[in-house]
């Protein structure tokens, strides 16, 4: 019975392991500051828990792959605290950068334009699932050791490089400053 359960014991942590590595929980966080933009944003809004605005992302993508137009990069803006406001009423915009807005967009959709300026820039090519936890601490921290303080909401581009890669994916985190 003993062998049974640190068989069990160890095949949870090997399970665990390999988890934390398939997400990228060992992996590093570039930071760096730099201006970015102009962008062109194609979104849906969404009211709820961040970890679900996937779900508008995909309308927008279906609606551009529709209309001949693939999103190269989908992205969600993320609006308020969730250490401050109750989840089911976080806000965010969720959609595609895009070149050219197509015609006669469908209904909720809208368009924003997102000026060039100075953000502090996390590159990450784990999950982006894991950034609260893994991105969010270190630029924070980044944040404090260079004394700038945020000047609005962040924004997270998710890019996808292929399918069948392992790293094939790559978040860059935009933590808009002050000049």
């Amino acid at each position: 019975m003993r062998y049974f359960l640190v068989f069990i014991l160890v095949a949870m942590i090997s399970f665990g392991l390999f988890l934390a590595n398939y997400l990228g929980a060992f992996k590093g966080v570039e930071i760096f500051e730099g201006e970015q933009g102009p962008y062109t944003m194609l979104y849906i809004d969404h009211v709820g828990p961040y970890h679900k605005i996937s779900k508008e992302i995909e309308k927008v993508e279906k609606f551009l792959s529709a209309q001949g137009t693939p999103c190269k990069q989908s992205y969600g803006e993320y609006l308020d605290d969730p250490k401050t406001m109750e989840e089911v009423r976080l806000r965010s915009k969720a959609g595609c950068i895009v070149q050219n807005v197509p015609a006669n967009l469908p209904e909720g959709f809208k368009t924003e334009e997102v000026p060039l300026r100075k953000y502090v820039v996390a590159s990450f090519t784990g999950s982006p699932g894991i950034g609260p936890m893994k991105v969010y601490p270190k630029v924070e921290e980044y944040m404090k050791e260079k004394g700038h303080t945020a000047a609005g909401p962040v924004i997270e581009i998710y890019e996808i490089h292929s399918i069948s890669e392992k790293n094939a994916m790559t978040t860059t985190y935009l933590f808009p400053i002050s000049n």
